[in-house]
């Protein structure tokens, strides 16, 4: 007996002593998924792993070791409770591709587990896209971008993007003949877009995977395809209003196999693997499953108005997301157009709303209608049209929300006709609900966790009353709410000034969104010049006012509601700034018409100060502004802005004597 324990217990350790021994337990390389948070990194000094962990196991107490480049970064100990895991790390490698591979052990489990994947830093371009796994978003210019534009047609009329980048789109994607007679007319709306800061969905049909609206060029060989698609890759990869490459429309219609873009796909990573590259798909949808190796982000195109129920727009974005969450983001395509072909109308304004905010609230990070044509071809509706620039500013506002990777409080509506999401940002709950009825429907929400307050109903300008996590409120026929609760209150870190003479200084009155509410505009020669409001960038509260100087000294002038000035009087004034540069991007600010003062910003938020002296006059005016405006060509941003009377004059000369720093 004593020399059978005395084997059982070697075989157990020789059991136990894991991969070095022919007796190891399999490691289930299945089970278990691991990514990089971004697609890429670059100057980023710290990464993040998302760990996708089977449903079975998330309540499991897992053991994770990451060895990143054969080196092991530690282990971590842990109940995940929420998939996934988000595992920080440190970004100390040089650029290069490296391997990343975890060993899992879960408690009470019989079987080791293993997931791999690869790292990617690359040098970083001021022009880089990278792809969020975490939130399907994109990092545009370091910071979140939902893109919300359309396709359109060529030649590009000259004031086409001008004429939408001042509604809120953000995006274009021409449809286009890659050839050399016509480049001169690409590089000239691409040139124009990156002067209004928007983004080009670029589309390489021709030259790429085929498909699209009158991209095909016949007789050509698909060696010459190739020479063109790489000389247009190279002319236009480092472009500033570059966003992605759009390399195939419909393949699963036109019969087109992966394995045929695979080879184009890796084409262009090589030659940029610093944009991502996408594809649109139309039904079945779900055959997209198939072209997951030659697509960075995935899109979807269904039509169904008048046939088909709106509601199927939304239906097909919750099947994507499911299917490539944490893999690629999920672009939707809405119809924006009709009365011909199959579709015999074009949808309703209130239809568009609905396949809008539909796909958005079942996770699509992307809106690119098919199609416009100005000013009023395609839709040939202008009111339908503006209901599209309405949600683009609407979007834009919800982006950190959108976005946000935040953990949420969940919500339910007691109809199954109203569809709802939350997104938690900054202390603040989104409620986004969606009427997927033709009819006015009356609605209560309800919480997973009891507060009482009031909430803002956001883009209407009320609010609501919210008894223990639960409020009602009404939807008009396929209609859109959305609401803002404020769960945490926050603390300004820069309060106003006691008597602070500027109405809204930090803008967050949105009474209308996107616009600042208390000035006026005046044009400085370039209808292009634009003036938002941008929630992913402020010192204070959720906002701050982003301006866009297409072309140098032809700024638009914002003039700030009046306050009443005093003969011979001196005022300190002050606002934050910061521009998409480190130097050399200045701006003006005066008070009236007496004096402007220039300040160069840079690419950080920074305060920065003046007084200004009103002169005797014997016509003094009742009342004087503050007058703001960009001269340089670029985007900056601007935050708090005031002014304060000086009683002393004295104390003037040195503002800190007067005024403590915050």
């Amino acid at each position: 007996m004593g020399r059978r324990y005395i084997i059982i217990i070697l075989f157990l350790i020789i059991l136990l002593a894991g991969e070095k021994t022919c007796f190891s337990l399999p490691a289930d390389t299945t089970s278990f998924r691991l990514t990089t948070r971004y697609s890429y990194y670059t100057y980023e000094k710290k990464g993040e792993l998302l760990l996708f962990i089977p449903q079975e196991l998330i309540h499991n107490k897992l053991s994770v070791r990451i060895i990143i480049n054969k080196d092991t970064t530690g282990l971590l100990a842990v109940i995940p409770l929420r998939n996934p895991l988000r595992i920080p790390f440190d970004l100390t490698l040089p650029p290069s591709y490296y391997p990343i591979k975890a060993n899992i052990t879960a408690g009470g489990k019989n079987t080791d587990y293993t997931a791999k994947t690869t790292l990617r830093i690359l040098t970083y371009k001021s022009n880089e896209v990278k792809t969020d796994h975490f939130t399907g978003g994109l990092i545009v210019n370091k910071r979140d971008f939902f893109p919300f534009g359309f396709y359109t047609y060529t030649p590009v009329h000259p004031t086409l993007p001008e004429e939408e980048a001042v509604k809120g789109f953000n995006m274009i994607s021409p449809y286009q003949k890659i050839l050399p007679s016509s480049f001169s007319g690409r590089k000239e709306y691409m040139d124009r877009c990156a002067q209004l800061g928007m983004k080009v969905h670029y589309n390489l049909l021709s030259v790429s995977g085929g498909g699209g609206v009158s991209s095909k060029i016949e007789g050509m060989s698909d060696k010459k395809k190739r020479e063109l698609l790489v000389s247009e890759i190279q002319a236009f990869k480092d472009h500033p209003a570059l966003l992605a490459w759009y390399i195939a429309d419909e393949p699963n219609g036109y019969k087109l196999e992966p394995d045929s873009l695979l080879t184009i796909y890796r084409l262009i990573k090589k030659l940029d693997p610093w944009h991502p590259v996408s594809v649109v798909f139309m039904a079945p949808f779900m055959s997209s499953r198939r072209y997951a190796d030659v697509l960075d982000i995935v899109m979807a195109d269904p039509y169904p108005v008048p046939t088909s129920p709106v509601s199927m727009v939304g239906d097909v974005a919750r099947q994507l997301r499911s299917e490539f969450s944490g893999r690629k983001p999920v672009w939707m395509v809405p119809q924006a157009f009709g009365g011909g072909e199959w579709w015999s109308r074009e949808p309703t304004l209130q239809e568009l709303r609905a396949m809008t905010y539909q796909s958005v609230i079942y996770g699509a990070t992307g809106i690119q209608y098919f199609v416009r044509q100005g000013l009023n071809l395609f839709p040939k509706s202008a009111a339908t049209w503006a209901e599209c620039g309405r949600m683009a500013v609407e979007m834009a506002e919800l982006t950190p929300w959108l976005l946000s990777f935040e953990e949420t409080i969940s919500a339910r509506s007691d109809s199954r006709d109203v569809i709802v999401r939350t997104a938690l940002h900054d202390g603040q709950l989104m409620i986004m609900a969606a009427n997927t009825k033709n009819a006015p429907i009356r609605a209560g929400l309800s919480f997973s966790r009891a507060f009482t307050g009031k909430g803002k109903v956001l883009f209407e300008n009320r609010t609501i009353n919210i008894n223990s996590g639960n409020f009602t409120d009404y939807l008009p026929a396929l209609g859109t709410q959305v609401y803002m609760i404020t769960i945490d209150s926050r603390k300004d870190s820069l309060p106003p000034w006691k008597k602070n003479l500027i109405t809204d200084p930090g803008f967050e009155d949105i009474s209308s969104p996107g616009i600042p509410a208390s000035c006026y505009a005046r044009g400085g020669g370039d209808r292009g010049a634009l003036f938002f409001l941008d929630s992913r960038e402020h010192v204070n509260g959720n906002h701050s006012l982003r301006l866009v100087t297409p072309s140098e000294n032809k700024s638009v002038k914002l003039r700030f509601f009046p306050f009443k000035g005093r003969n011979g009087a001196a005022y300190y004034v002050s606002v934050w700034a910061k521009s998409d540069s480190a130097s050399g991007k200045f701006f003006e600010i005066a008070l009236g018409d007496y004096e402007y003062r220039r300040f160069e910003m840079t690419d950080s938020w920074k305060e920065f100060v003046t007084i200004v002296t009103i002169p005797y006059f014997t016509d003094q005016p009742l009342r004087t502004n503050i007058i703001l405006q960009m001269p340089s060509s670029g985007t900056a941003w601007f935050d708090m802005i005031q002014a304060k009377e000086c009683v002393d004059i004295h104390k003037c000369v040195n503002p800190e004597l007067f005024f403590p720093k915050f």
